[in-house]
């Protein structure tokens, strides 16, 4: 085993493939201090180490080649046959790449470039082709390519393209199959590096928070690593949310962002050194707002005039819109967008002031970090209660509170928070201005436990609430939900968490979530919406049940949730080819109303009715319900619709209502024409419905509050009428569907009879051919003089679709069509009805005297029942 202590870590290893018992070991001294720096402390203890027996002892490798005094990170690979070793050294100014010939007995600098361990404690990697030992990969910021054993390079992929190469694996195989690893994903080349696949298929973003504008639909803003920072739409009106959703904001990799809420155009961000800008989406300009602009690039934290960690923490008031808040060592306020800047507070970081002449030599530890004027303001929290109280948390584990807008701060850390103890997070409560919420992170002080706490008494005392949170998920955010007193959610590196009593209890709430570093936590109105370092954005929609559970926790064996108010959105059905399933894309939230509800144990029979306004009913679904069956088609399944399903198992189940009135609006029938083809019911107006949930013959209800598209212009009027003349409609449809369904199962006894009378008289086989032209005239017309009821049923279905496609007035045409094909419809829906009362019994009563089976009208409504429903 190779273990140097706990302050030294391997930072590679290699092993030689055609002999595994020869492994090459680079070993590193490195570790992020809890204050803010670029580049981590490096130590002594860099070295590189060579076992020739499966691990079980190791043997460092010094001179013969190698250079002296200490190294830092150490890169190494071997080929298979364990001769040729590669090692790509942090040393100083003999930093580079070496290379031994004989398994590392000795080693000469093959290449000195720079630009090999250009930032060595982020890259310095090595790959070696399998097939070839003279070829030499190293990832950075760039690609680089040796075909000479490292002697020359030559760039393979990279910048300009804002990408960070760490890890290239070459096919044993066939060496032109490469996969690289970025900071944005994978990319494979399958001919030797000259193209590469997309890493856009990749939902990996790191992003460091999230926050949300005031837009419907919102967006969703954040700075993720090393790909700038973003935003996306929470829904599209093309039913997914793809690449073409999103679109870059000002400001760099790393920070906050802050959406103007009194105009959705300009966004505000922070930056690594400190930077701030003010960005304009319509011109997508961003100005330089910093408070002291002077470059920052290349000096320490502890030199500059103000102050910033790598995410510098910027908000704005929740009550006085106009006022942005910054954190650097002060709390810094701009009421003009950043054209004048007012330090607000002192030094609140407890450090020393930065203005020293002479720096003390030796290292920074935690134990002088302070003193060379190392802290930073981390996070700031604004009372949305009252516009002067102010929260302003340190990373040297400091807290303070002002009640006057900044006159004067008081210190309020909890007990028991030591120095360096990251106040992460601070959490201002929407109900109660002495209470906050406070995350606390000390991982890099090497404690992985989780720390928040509650004061209810504006900080002068402080209640620990970590009880459930996972023993080694500290605890990187904290937030009160907006509507539900006492409803909080945690943001662990592990995970995310819910708490329904104030934080006395935790339970994680990863559902489909994975498994991920949740950096920020944000609610917009109903919806739960996080930033994760790794898997990108995630958003919880509706959030409802929680709420409800946290005022009124369970109770019973069968509960109704209050359903959230559910917003009436119109999209065009078909806006081009559909995206192959290849291409990245996320889910809209549901289209329609979410209804949630819970069933302690199993039941037997769960059945929802839906009632308008007027106590009318709209819709009814049914646990146990046969599912659409398609006839073969041209399409993958994938494409089809899914069905809604009432579930009746024991658990939480949510079912989502399209916002559509049923086909038949009657108790006695379920859900009728909702199979392939079939036209969906209009759509329902907004109001206040009601929601019947029934199981095993007890009834829970609840109130739906529907409201229309915020972006829509429709009068109440206009949609009153589309509703009544969707209605109309549709009924005529249904009508007129069912009547071809009935024609076409009798048309099929009439063949099956055919050939069942064989040699019978000539008159029964002409009274049946009689009866099938007299079908025929009622199903495809005469001629232009007499639409049959297929085009009269097609014309309606038509005019449907045009009243169901704006929400405006319906086009004269489209009630041109309408008029025309119900005249018709109604017309051959009267003959038909004539022909079922007379000529089709007629011929029933003589195929019974020759004895063949009749025609039963019965047994063929039956099978229309069935038949309407595929």
């Amino acid at each position: 085993m190779l273990d140097k202590g706990p302050a030294i870590g391997v930072s590679d290893l290699a092993m030689a493939t055609a002999a595994p018992n020869i492994l090459f070991a680079g070993t590193w001294n490195a570790h992020r201090p809890p204050w803010s720096t670029y580049a981590p402390l490096q130590g002594p203890g860099g070295g590189l180490y060579r076992s020739t027996d499966s691990g079980a002892t190791w043997t460092q490798l010094t001179g013969h080649g190698l250079p002296d005094g200490d190294w830092g990170r150490v890169g190494v690979a071997v080929a298979p046959d364990g001769k040729r070793v590669y090692a790509l050294l942090d040393a100083g100014k003999k930093s580079g790449l070496y290379r031994s010939d004989d398994s590392g007995d000795t080693w000469a600098l093959a290449n000195s470039d720079e630009r090999l361990t250009s930032r060595a404690w982020y890259f310095n990697w090595i790959t070696i082709d399998p097939s070839h030992p003279d070829v030499i990969y190293i990832p950075n910021v760039a690609l680089y390519r040796s075909d000479n054993g490292g002697k020359t390079i030559s760039i393979v992929r990279g910048a300009p393209g804002g990408d960070d190469y760490h890890q290239l694996w070459v096919d044993p195989e066939n060496s032109a199959r490469m996969i690289v690893g970025t900071d944005q994903g994978t990319s494979i080349s399958l001919n030797d590096g000259k193209t590469w696949s997309s890493w856009f298929n990749q939902p990996i973003g790191q992003f460091y928070h999230v926050i949300t504008d005031n837009e419907f639909p919102y967006h969703v803003y954040g700075a993720q690593q090393d790909s700038g920072s973003a935003a996306v739409l929470s829904r599209t009106n093309h039913g997914l949310i793809t690449a073409r959703d999103w679109f870059m904001v000002g400001g760099g990799e790393s920070g906050w962002l802050a959406p103007d809420p009194s105009d959705a155009n300009i966004v505000y961000a922070t930056g690594v050194y400190g930077s701030v800008v003010r960005w304009d989406r319509r011109t997508s300009l961003s100005q330089d707002i910093t408070p002291w602009p002077a470059s920052n690039f290349g000096s320490e934290i502890n030199d500059r005039k103000h102050r910033a960690p790598w995410t510098p923490m910027l908000v704005f008031s929740p009550l006085e819109k106009r006022a942005l808040y910054l954190g650097t060592q002060y709390v810094m306020k701009t009421t003009d967008g950043g054209l004048h800047w007012e330090q607000i507070s002192p030094d609140l970081t407890g450090a020393a002031s930065n203005s020293a002449s002479e720096k003390p030599a030796g290292p920074a530890t935690v134990q002088n970090a302070k003193e060379r004027g190392f802290g930073v303001v981390y996070s700031i929290a604004p009372s949305p209660l009252k516009a002067d109280e102010i929260w302003a948390g340190s990373d040297t584990g400091l807290l303070h509170l002002t009640l006057d807008g900044g006159k004067t701060w008081q210190n309020v850390t909890p007990n028991g928070v030591g120095d360096w103890s990251k106040i992460a997070m601070i959490e201002a409560s929407r109900f109660d201005p002495g209470v906050a919420y406070i995350a606390v992170d000390r991982h890099r002080l090497d404690d992985l436990r989780p720390y928040m706490y509650r004061t209810r008494d504006y900080g002068k005392t402080w209640q620990a609430i970590a009880a459930g949170i996972g023993a080694q998920s500290f605890v990187n955010a904290i937030r009160e939900d907006t509507q539900q007193k006492g409803l909080l959610f945690a943001g662990t590196e592990l995970g995310i968490y819910v708490s329904f009593d104030d934080g006395d209890h935790w339970q994680p709430l990863q559902l489909n979530l994975p498994a991920a570093s949740i950096r920020d936590i944000t609610i917009h109105g109903d919806d739960l919406v996080v930033a994760t370092h790794g898997r990108a954005f995630w958003i919880l929609d509706d959030i409802t049940p929680l709420r409800q559970i946290a005022s009124q926790p369970q109770g019973g064996t069968v509960r109704l949730y209050q359903p959230a108010t559910a917003i009436r959105v119109d999209n065009d059905v078909f806006l081009g080819s559909p995206l192959p399933p290849e291409e990245p894309a996320a889910k809209n939230p549901p289209d329609g109303a979410v209804l949630d509800y819970y069933l302690k144990s199993p039941a037997k029979q769960v059945t929802l009715e839906i009632y308008d306004p007027s106590g009318k009913l709209v819709r009814r679904f049914a646990s146990g319900a046969k599912q659409p069956t398609y006839p073969p088609l041209p399409i993958h399944p994938r494409w089809l619709p899914k069905p809604a399903v009432l579930d009746n198992a024991a658990g939480m189940h949510r079912f989502v209502w399209d916002l559509r009135w049923s086909n038949s609006g009657s108790s006695e029938e379920i859900e009728e024409d909702e199979g392939y083809r079939a036209p969906r019911g209009p759509r329902i107006t907004p109001g206040i419905y009601q929601i019947k949930l029934i199981v095993d013959g007890d009834d829970f209800k609840q109130n739906l509050n529907i409201e229309m598209d915020p972006r829509s212009s429709a009068t109440s009027a206009e949609l009153d009428e589309q509703l009544r003349f969707g209605l109309e409609i549709f009924g005529e449809v249904h009508r007129g569907r069912r009547a071809m369904a009935e024609i076409g199962a009798v048309k099929k006894r009439l063949e099956q009879v055919q050939q069942k009378l064989g040699s019978h008289p000539l008159e029964l086989l002409k009274q049946v051919s009689e009866l099938q032209t007299a079908i025929a005239k009622i199903e495809k017309g005469s001629g232009p003089s007499m639409m049959g009821l297929e085009a009269a049923n097609s014309g309606l279905a038509s005019a449907l679709r045009v009243v169901e496609s704006g929400n405006r007035t319906t086009p004269s045409q489209a009630i041109e069509v309408y008029q025309q094909s119900d005249e018709a419809a109604k017309a051959r829906i009267g003959e038909w009805t004539k022909l079922k009362s007379t000529e089709l019994p007629r011929l029933n009563n003589a195929l019974q005297k020759v004895g063949v089976a009749p025609i039963q009208i019965s047994q063929i409504e039956r099978e229309v029942e069935y038949l309407t429903s595929q």
